[in-house]
């Protein structure tokens, strides 16, 4: 990632012109199919989406930068289940936590009573039992063992629900949905066109979700880099984009059987020991800290399908610059960089004669190309108000 593509807080110098070109179009893509800036970001590369069901997943599977644009061959993407399971596997409810919760003498009572249980009940039974229990013999403390124990079940459960899916025959980390389900709903989705002219359309994308922040965007074809020189003269120029999308839909991310968002929520809500053990790795601060590597989450993929897009330029390109263009197409261009791929995706480029060029990428239907996802700060998708 080039150093120049990240803003620098507080500048008030302009935005380099790939840069400034991008914030534009975000902006038109939000109007144009009623996204929301809040939390809406760009993906890039678009794809298009290879037809199986892990693809899906993967595309789901990650946590977004807090950038308006999420380039995946620059940044790569942090896994969401990377950072959960770990978490997972060493959060801890000792039972003999539980005195603090009771006391000392309550807790040598209850342990009594377990004693006398044959057979001893299963640990999903506990919080029943003990507020039976404590009905009778210690009623202060029903509340605090009831909560206790219930923690206990939940972790029990998230940790048996998340085994399938490590060790060395491990599931993929599933979401709701296959690439099919995908296809489905796509089919029965409406149509959007996009319209897009960078002398009208507004830049100003300060009061989106990261404050304007907007890195990592590429140039004019994929691994162009946005500082080269044919990539800022494209930028800078008067650029309309006509763009035809057969379907639209917002794919919704649900996390599989593996996922607990009770347990989440409850290990983001207390930085105590428990749940946390003491010298934990990742520990609280490594996960929610400032600088926390789970401090957002996806909360669905904006996807369309069978597009056909031109691009239009008034930039006047030299024969040896308009032969570097040509050699690109196959990598694919701003503003999807989705590479040409036989029978599924075309990207065609024409000059003419007085100067201009005019791109034309085309995707058939039944080839997904993911081009943005609304993004959640960990907070807001545990539920929490702030």
């Amino acid at each position: 990632m080039e150093a120049q593509d990240t803003p620098i807080p507080g500048s008030a110098t302009s935005p380099p012109p790939m840069v400034a070109l991008q914030n534009r179009w975000y902006n038109a893509l939000v109007g144009a199919l009623l996204l929301d800036p809040s939390m809406f970001q760009l993906i890039q590369p678009s794809g298009p989406m290879p037809a199986t069901d892990q693809a899906l997943w993967a595309s789901l599977d990650a946590i977004p930068p807090a950038s308006l644009t999420f380039n995946r061959s620059i940044l790569g993407a942090a896994q969401f289940f990377t950072e959960y399971a770990p978490m997972v596997s060493q959060i801890q409810f000792p039972q003999t936590a539980l005195e603090q919760e009771i006391g000392e003498q309550n807790y040598k009572a209850w342990s009594a009573y377990l004693a006398t249980q044959s057979p001893p009940p299963p640990d999903s039974q506990l919080p029943a039992l003990f507020q039976n229990w404590a009905a009778r013999n210690a009623p202060s403390v029903a509340s605090a063992g009831v909560a206790f124990l219930s923690r206990l079940v939940l972790l029990d459960a998230a940790q048996r629900a998340l085994a399938p899916y490590q060790g060395p025959n491990a599931k993929p980390a599933d979401f709701t949905g296959s690439f099919a389900d995908l296809l489905q709903t796509l089919k029965v989705s409406s149509g959007r066109n996009v319209s897009f002219d960078s002398s009208r359309a507004s830049g100003d994308v300060s009061n989106t979700w990261t404050g304007g922040v907007d890195f990592g965007v590429d140039g004019l074809w994929t691994g162009s880099g946005s500082s080269l020189r044919l990539s800022r003269k494209f930028a800078a120029s008067n650029i309309t984009v006509s763009a035809q999308f057969q379907a639209y839909a917002q794919w919704t991310a649900v996390p599989g059987a593996w996922y607990s968002s009770s347990l989440l929520n409850l290990a983001y809500s207390s930085q105590a020991t428990p749940p946390w053990v003491a010298n934990a790795n990742p520990s609280w601060n490594d996960l929610f800290g400032p600088d926390g590597s789970m401090l957002r989450a996806l909360a669905s993929i904006v996807v369309v399908d069978g597009s056909n897009t031109t691009i239009t330029s008034d930039a006047v390109f030299g024969a040896a610059d308009q032969q570097t263009i040509l050699d690109g197409a196959p990598l694919g261009f701003w503003p999807f960089y989705a590479p040409t791929l036989g029978g599924a995706v075309s990207n065609s480029v024409s000059f003419a004669g007085t100067g201009g060029v005019e791109i034309e990428i085309v995707t058939q239907p039944g080839n997904p190309l993911v081009i943005g996802a609304n993004v959640l700060g960990i907070a807001q998708f545990l539920g929490h108000l702030r």
